[in-house]
């Protein structure tokens, strides 16, 4: 029985399509540290460098992606340690879509029981290949980041939901057994998932209350269930115990509770919430519009929309619980404060492929049903007609994936890609051991931290993080780590931040990744390079 559906044409399809996006995703991907699409993947040094030396990156700290990619890297020897994070994201890419063939073909079954298999299977690797080829999706495939994981993991949910939800012919009804160990592979799913992204509750919630309305409140609540999501988010531990030992990336103090509360409420990012100023709202939703537009183009949204009738016929509870996923996701996105928010839609996207992929089911039947009336009268002329339609209309259908593909190639190609690995090496090389570089920006100290604590680390630097000289927990973890070099504490007076590193670094040289007026006035900046050696200032009638 497993064998033969191992062997069904719609498996064979479903993993040729996955095979299919991960060699694109393979032929684009970068090939070591990068800063991906538009500079949104800027974060990858700080997770490398993070699950390299099992640290704790920005809140709220990602533990199940730490323990992943630190064990994918280190099981698989294949360039240096970020290639092998970009290599991860590939893969779980792909899987995703893999995942999200099964659940549409799952959907276009159970909505047109009486439709050609051919029909079903040909809806579903539509939809699926138009997500993998979306540009944002495409984007973090490539590269090292948390996404490609977090669509992972809701494609596991989708297809368990799916299992649990839809009952297909010739499927036997589910025993309470069943569905007992079904809900529970969804709990654990979804309390490691919350390991990797908050986001996964916005999908996770509604798909519960679509079980809870096919299955009751006690499938869905019942002790094991709850049980494994507990055992699931316990992975959070990871952030304490890990804290205690001070990794060189160790974000937010989580050894103590308000520490750990700091981390998993993501405070340092609240004032981003909303925070989109009300006269900036209709260029944000401008901005989402073009972009949603360029995720699927006009026929994989029409098609997206064709699919919702369908849906709303037979199964409106599921319709309406993937809307309230895509509305809720995107209006968090949309009014989140920062230049990277299209990252946080990529479920959306997930979720309405599934829509993509019922419509085609509803159009291509509309086809076929044409095409049999017209054999039935006869018209050969017409025969001829309805074969070159057909062709034309796969076509068509095939040229949703393709045309992203082609449109976007080149922009989401990352194979020569280095960027990031030169700007931190030219800094790096700049300066002699023993010194500390302090940078500005995202992107020069999380580059700088995977060089540091990953790949050059015979080399006695230190990089430091100037906007995390606000926070308390950084001064005491830096100073534990670097006790001559790195003051204690901050000094009462925030402008003597600087002066006060400066006298206690002593011999040790201070460089700076930037220029800044009150550098300038203070110190003697000396360039050197890309970056500024600070001195401290001659005073008058000094030699």
């Amino acid at each position: 029985m497993l064998r033969e559906r191992a062997t069904s044409p719609a498996v064979i399809v479903g993993a040729i399509i996955a095979a299919g996006s991960l060699g694109l995703y393979l032929a684009t991907i970068a090939p070591s540290l990068s800063f991906g699409y538009r500079s949104i993947g800027v974060d990858g040094g700080e997770l490398l460098a993070a699950a390299y030396t099992f640290g704790i990156p920005h809140p709220p700290g990602y533990p199940t992606y730490m323990l992943l990619l630190k064990l994918f890297g280190t099981v698989v020897p294949i360039g240096d340690f970020a290639f092998r994070g970009n290599l991860f994201s590939a893969l779980t890419a792909s899987a995703s879509v893999g995942l999200l063939y099964w659940t549409t073909y799952r959907f276009c079954r159970y909505l047109a029981p009486d439709g050609r298999p051919a029909l079903w299977i040909a809806a579903s690797a539509l939809g699926s290949a138009a997500f993998a080829a979306s540009p944002i999706f495409w984007s973090q495939a490539v590269i090292t980041e948390v996404y490609t994981l977090n669509t992972l993991f809701v494609g596991t949910l989708l297809v368990i939901a799916s299992e649990l939800g839809l009952r297909l012919d010739g499927e036997a009804d589910l025993t309470e057994k069943q569905v007992t160990a079904r809900m529970t592979a969804f709990g654990l799913t979804l309390g490691l998932g919350l390991g990797n992204h908050l986001t996964l509750l916005a999908v996770a919630v509604p798909l519960l209350a679509w079980l809870w309305v096919r299955l009751g409140r006690r499938s869905v609540v019942s002790p094991w269930p709850v049980a494994a999501l507990t055992i699931g988010v316990s992975i959070y531990l990871y952030l304490p115990i890990r804290a205690a030992q001070n990794p060189p990336v160790n974000w937010g103090d989580a050894g103590t509770l308000d520490g750990m509360a700091w981390m998993l409420s993501g405070r340092a990012y609240q004032d981003y919430v909303f925070g989109v100023p009300f006269d900036s709202v209709p260029y944000r939703l401008e901005a989402w519009a073009r972009f949603v537009f360029s995720q699927f183009h006009p026929l994989g949204i029409f098609l997206g929309l064709m699919g919702a009738s369908p849906l709303w016929t037979k199964e409106r509870t599921f319709l309406l619980a993937s809307l309230a996923s895509i509305v809720g996701l995107s209006v968090y996105s949309v009014s989140y404060w920062t230049v990277d928010f299209e990252v946080l839609t990529i479920p959306t996207y997930m979720v309405f492929s599934v829509w993509v992929g019922v419509g085609a089911q509803r159009l291509l039947s509309g086809i076929s049903d044409w095409a049999g009336s017209v054999r039935e009268k006869r018209w050969s002329r017409a025969v001829i007609t309805t074969r070159t339609f057909w062709l034309l209309a796969l076509v068509g259908f095939a040229a949703l994936p393709a045309t992203s593909i082609v449109l976007n190639y080149a922009e989401q190609d990352r194979r020569d890609d280095r960027l990031a690995p030169e700007l931190a090496r030219g800094i790096m090389d700049s300066v002699p051991d023993g010194s500390l570089i302090l940078a500005a920006d995202e992107a020069r100290t999380f580059s700088l931290w995977y060089l540091s604590y990953v790949e050059q680390r015979e080399r006695d630097v230190v990089p430091i993080s100037a906007p995390l000289l606000q926070f308390d927990w950084y001064w005491r973890d830096t100073h534990e780590r670097y006790p001559d070099r790195f003051p204690p504490a901050p000094p009462d007076d925030p402008e003597q931040i600087m002066s006060t590193i400066m006298y206690h670094a002593g011999d040790a040289g201070v460089y700076f990744t930037y220029w800044h007026p009150f550098l300038a006035e203070n110190f003697d900046l000396q360039s050197n390079g890309s970056i500024y050696h600070a001195l401290p200032k001659k005073t008058a009638g000094a030699e």
